[in-house]
């Protein structure tokens, strides 16, 4: 899909018990509640605010357009990892989703003598050990960092089989209820070395599997791994339906990957993203906290462009000149890399109002746990 083609296709396109009285009679005439029964976080992977300026700039023509930029609570947060200045998505979801910084490369774990680990619990442990409903969907591998940081703990990203075993193996409660990602084939790689497949370890833990995402309408425990993308909004809706049905509450992270080393895919997928957070800000009800925020920025600059003429247009003319690289390109131009530079925080719902100014990434597990009432756990 051309940047042109995209551009023209998207500008076409429980809490309230324990309250007093009063503020319960205030929710049932319609005001937000004071707390949270559910959480969405939205995460995209490498979306800094250089990659959503232009995606929206690309899509629709006009600078701040996107829904994401509506949002009304934003902040600042600093993405730097235990080690380093710049993370990569393993020690930037882990501080998310645990309250603590860690090494690149390490989830939702600490670095601990002799190279082991400690690992530390995280918000959606935290939500299995309540009782409420929990999913994770993206459209990367289900075991890649920014998704296994929510359920597992190890040492290197790179550990795909320790994740999967520790996917079908919860610390707290019966693991994920929903999941859907790729990496079909990176399972019956995985689980063939235990001697058995995927289709077989899931049944054993409770999942129905398979390759579809319509198969989460009927089913409140499903795996859904496969290779190949898929239309994210039915399947985020979907999963909200499924998990919707615990009276507790829910907690869904959705990642989905806007990584711009190939401009035209990380760039669509920003806007298919501000459209799954559009459409979820529509259906999800009062009280829920949707947050949006990324792991880390990438080296995507809008260096150029004309407002007299379609910005996809002026950036698909620059990438047809002989000799033109991605990273030449005069419009818009990629250097290959993660950066360093803060990422928005952008939030709606019970809790939102913690959500600003300048603040470290692992803050957001504070402004989740807050906005359910719960306590941290050292």
């Amino acid at each position: 899909m051309t940047m042109r083609s995209i551009g023209i296709m998207l500008a076409a396109g429980a809490m309230l018990a324990a309250a007093p009285a009063q503020a319960q009679d205030k929710a049932k005439d319609g005001a937000a509640p004071q707390r949270a029964r559910n959480i969405i976080l939205f995460l995209g992977d490498a979306g800094g605010v250089p990659t959503l300026n232009a995606a929206g700039i690309m899509a629709h023509d006009r600078p701040q357009s996107l829904f994401i930029q509506s949002m009304p609570h934003v902040g600042l947060s600093d993405t730097s990892a235990l080690d380093n200045w710049v993370t990569d998505s393993a020690a930037g979801m882990s501080a998310i989703m645990t309250g603590h910084k860690t090494n690149s490369g390490m989830i939702s774990a600490l670095p601990a003598a002799d190279g082991a680990i400690t690992p530390v619990k995280s918000f959606l442990e935290y939500a299995e050990q309540r009782g409420l409903s929990t999913g994770v969907v993206t459209n990367m591998p289900i075991w890649d960092a920014t998704p296994a940081a929510c359920f597992a703990h190890v040492a290197t990203r790179k550990d795909k089989d320790q994740i999967f075993r520790q996917m079908l193996a919860p610390r707290f409660g019966n693991g994920v209820d929903i999941l859907i990602g790729k990496g079909q084939a990176d399972a019956v790689a995985s689980f063939a070395k235990d001697g058995t497949t995927p289709q077989a370890a899931f049944a054993r833990a409770g999942y129905r599997f398979g390759d579809d995402p319509a198969l989460v309408k009927d089913s409140g425990r499903a795996a859904v791994l496969r290779d190949a993308d898929y239309a994210p909004i039915p399947a985020v809706e979907a999963t909200i339906g499924q998990l919707a049905r615990n009276p507790k509450g829910y907690f869904l992270m959705v990642e989905w990957d806007m990584h711009t080393d190939k401009p035209e895919n990380g760039l669509k997928h920003v806007i298919e993203m501000d459209e799954m957070i559009r459409r979820v800000s529509a259906i999800a009800g009062k009280d829920t906290l949707i947050l949006f925020t990324a792991d880390h920025s990438f080296g995507l600059r809008m260096t150029s462009g004309k407002r007299e003429a379609p910005m996809a247009q002026q950036y698909a003319a620059a990438a047809a000149k002989p000799g033109a690289t991605v990273a030449s390109n005069a419009i818009i131009g990629v250097e290959d890399n993660h950066t360093g530079e803060e990422v928005i925080a952008a939030a709606a719902g019970p809790g939102a109002d913690q959500v600003h100014g300048f603040f470290a990434n692992t803050r957001l597990f504070d402004v989740m746990l807050k906005a359910m009432g719960w306590t941290k756990e050292d």
